[in-house]
């Protein structure tokens, strides 16, 4: 295990997912503290040298807020509203936080139909990597303005895993609200050679409110990735510096990999 978090200090291109629970509060609204101070671990690294790609949630939390919802809608329509208005919110406020460390953004809308198809997957992956050689960092999301049952990813772990393998990646870092996976002690789990049933039968937890993934989604997305040689780690995204103590090797969060 050692020798593999050892491979994360020499990733140069990382892609880095972010859910929604990490970017709101308590109370659903848009964390504005903690999206700086991802922003700026982002910055960090990006200043490093590295190529730093986001898949960023949030954008329907952040809808809901400007809205004035009072809860997370169920209706399709109106999930879709949500993300049409929250979708510029949250990207004005990335492009402004970056812009504040003089780093511009560049924000790609996915839906899943794009992978399945030849031509649309080899242009999403061209302005993907066009952005990535002018130094121009990436937040994509899931296209939820448009995206149905047929096509949409259900959450953005999947997507942060195809976008790694689109990209060839060098390491996928899924932060979450827990330092990675626990097991039946509930005790974290530092390092999974093979998403397995045992494996994925650890996850006990439920999504919240203003998320759609879960452990189980992050385990079979990271299994998918890992796949493809890519490692990636399961961490708490409200944790400080988190991203810093990945890529200098520290034993944070869950390792996956596939030997």
């Amino acid at each position: 295990m050692k020798e593999t978090r050892n491979q994360l200090k020499r990733a140069k291109r990382i892609v880095v997912k972010v859910g929604s629970r990490v970017l709101v509060d308590a109370t659903g609204k848009p964390d504005h503290e903690r999206i700086y101070t991802l922003a700026s671990d982002l910055a960090s690294a990006h200043d490093s040298g590295l190529e730093m790609i986001l898949v960023s949630s949030g954008a329907i939390a952040a809808g809901i807020e400007a809205l004035g919802m009072t809860s997370r809608p169920t209706a399709l329509p109106d999930l879709q509203m949500a993300a049409a208005v929250g979708q510029t919110r949250l990207m004005s406020l990335y492009s402004h936080l970056f812009g504040q460390k003089h780093i511009k953004v560049g924000q790609i809308l996915l839906t899943n139909d794009i992978f399945q198809d030849e031509e649309r997957r080899a242009n999403a992956q061209n302005t993907l990597l066009n952005l990535i050689r002018h130094r121009i960092v990436p937040v994509i999301n899931e296209n939820d303005t448009v995206a149905t049952e047929e096509i949409k990813f259900g959450d953005n772990d999947l997507l942060a895993a195809l976008v790694s393998i689109l990209v060839g990646a060098d390491a996928l870092i899924l932060l979450t609200t827990t330092d990675g996976l626990k097991d039946d002690a509930g005790q974290r789990v530092p390092f999974v050679e093979q998403v397995s049933d045992d494996i994925l039968a650890l996850d006990k937890g439920k999504n919240g409110e203003h998320s759609t993934g879960g452990m189980k989604s992050k385990l079979m997305s990271a299994g998918k990735a890992a796949a493809a040689d890519i490692p990636v780690v399961i961490a708490d995204g409200q944790t400080d510096g988190i991203i810093q103590k990945i890529l200098t090797g520290e034993d944070t969060g869950t390792l996956i990999v596939t030997r």
